[in-house]
């Protein structure tokens, strides 16, 4: 072989393989740094929306003010208003499921003054209407297990075990800041969550029940209030605290033990945290007014994204890691959406295994999971020799790693499968489940909501 003809092979090999690294390079920064965007949607109502949240997968409801509710079936896609027969703002409600929905409001212009509690057993059809016991009692926050057990909060915390005919007053612990207002409950299980609240220039709080609410551990984190956390998982929450009044940063606090300690840290910007949820572990979205404040790494690091036509958002909710939903003044609705960069071929069998993402997630009964089995055999420099029929296993543990099903075990040819999972006989948490072949074996984390 003459010299011009090795020299062109080298360079040949030289360029296919710098070809080869860009794309793999190009592949690997596109799944794991595209970002979604949020688009304006049509919506209902005029009137100030201050709260989303969702009983199922495919069930949203938003509240706020001069008595609205609005609620979608079909994932976001159409809204209806609903008729609640009071024109008070609805400060908070809890989505027990598709049928039952508590909602607190505020009576300031006719006796009895204080708090009044609207539900509909029937999906919205239809509201009644009690006023709480304790006359002057400005509730904020309520979260209800089922259609007996349930949380409202304001400055005092109070516990119903009968659908809200009676209410019994329940302790905080002795800190100095307990009994400042909780603004909002979220809770993991029946027993473990935590409140979050405090007062602008005094302290912002994190509470944590460990009994259902029958009592509160009182956590003083920052200088102003903490309006929403999101529980990521059992050890670790997450929250953001900002200054209304912008004179002090945006602050970051995070728990990784459970809500026993907390880290403060301040962030280079100014912004108040309003809503805060998680489309998966890394990515996290807050809803600050007119933009939106987000982490790509699990909350060590934020960045700012206005607010599509200046939308003003106060709350955000994601059904999924492909879809969410926010909302605010002036009845605005936005959807989150991902780039057409992130989206993946997932019906193209490759040389991987891939165990896939859960949908939906979070789940309220059922839900699907795809694995793919691939197609030619790796190289035997890194793994054993792959046979066409190879013993394929999928089983479902929860989050004490006890084995809680097996969903397959048998032998699989190469290309893509699915499977479903139906929760309906256990109780809300997180589960994990697991692919396992040969010698790959891959986990993956999902969430039961009840």
């Amino acid at each position: 072989m003459d010299k011009t003809t090795n020299n062109f092979l080298s360079l040949h090999r030289t360029t296919r393989n710098n070809l080869l690294t860009f794309i793999l390079v190009t592949i690997f920064t596109l799944q794991n740094f595209a970002q979604g965007r949020w688009e304006r949607i049509e919506s209902p109502t005029n009137s100030f929306l201050r709260r989303i949240t969702l009983s199922d997968p495919n069930t949203l409801w938003a509240s706020g003010h001069n008595g609205t509710i609005i609620k979608s079936t079909d994932q976001g896609n159409t809204w209806t208003v609903l008729q609640t027969n009071t024109n008070n703002i609805i400060m908070n409600h809890s989505a027990v499921n598709n049928q039952l929905v508590f909602a607190l409001t505020w009576e300031l212009d006719n006796p009895p003054y204080g708090t009044k509690i609207i539900k509909t057993t029937n999906g919205g059809i239809s509201w009644q209407s009690s006023s709480f016991p304790i006359e002057y009692e400005y509730l904020q926050s309520v979260h209800f297990f089922n259609k007996d057990t349930g949380i409202v909060a304001g400055s005092r915390t109070y516990l119903t075990t009968n659908g809200g005919l009676n209410w019994f007053q329940v302790q905080r612990d002795s800190d100095l800041v307990a009994n400042l207002p909780f603004l909002d409950i979220k809770m993991f299980n029946k027993n473990y969550g935590f409140a979050c609240g405090g007062f602008i220039d005094v302290a912002g709080v994190i509470w944590k029940t460990t009994n259902g609410g029958l009592n509160w551990k009182t956590n003083g984190i920052s200088p102003d209030e903490i309006f929403d956390l999101v529980i990521l998982d059992s050890l670790n929450i997450l929250a953001l605290s900002g200054d209304p009044e912008f004179i002090y940063n945006l602050a970051y606090v995070k728990s990784t033990d459970g809500g026993e300690t907390w880290n403060y840290t301040e962030l280079p910007m100014y912004a108040v945290s309003l809503g805060i949820d998680a489309k998966d572990m890394n990515n996290i979205w807050s809803a600050a007014g007119y933009k939106f404040i987000y982490s790509t790494d699990g909350g060590n690091n934020w960045q700012v994204k206005p607010t599509p036509d200046s939308a003003s958002v106060y709350d955000l909710i994601f059904i999924n890691s492909q879809k969410g939903f926010a909302c605010g003044e002036h009845g605005v609705l936005l959807k989150y959406v991902e780039d057409g960069s992130n989206v993946k071929n997932e019906d193209i069998v490759g040389n991987d295994f891939i165990l896939y993402q859960n949908y939906p997630n979070p789940f309220n009964a059922s839900t699907s999971i795809r694995y793919s089995i691939p197609t030619l055999q790796p190289s035997t420099l890194f793994s054993s020799q792959i046979n066409s029929n190879q013993n394929v296993t999928l089983k479902v543990y929860d989050i004490l790693g006890r084995e809680v099903t097996t969903l397959v075990n048998e032998n699989k040819s190469s290309g893509i499968y699915e499977i479903e999972f139906n929760g309906s006989e256990l109780i809300s948490g997180v589960y994990f489940y697991k692919l396992t072949v040969g010698n790959f074996s891959q986990t993956k984390k999902m969430f039961l909501i009840r």
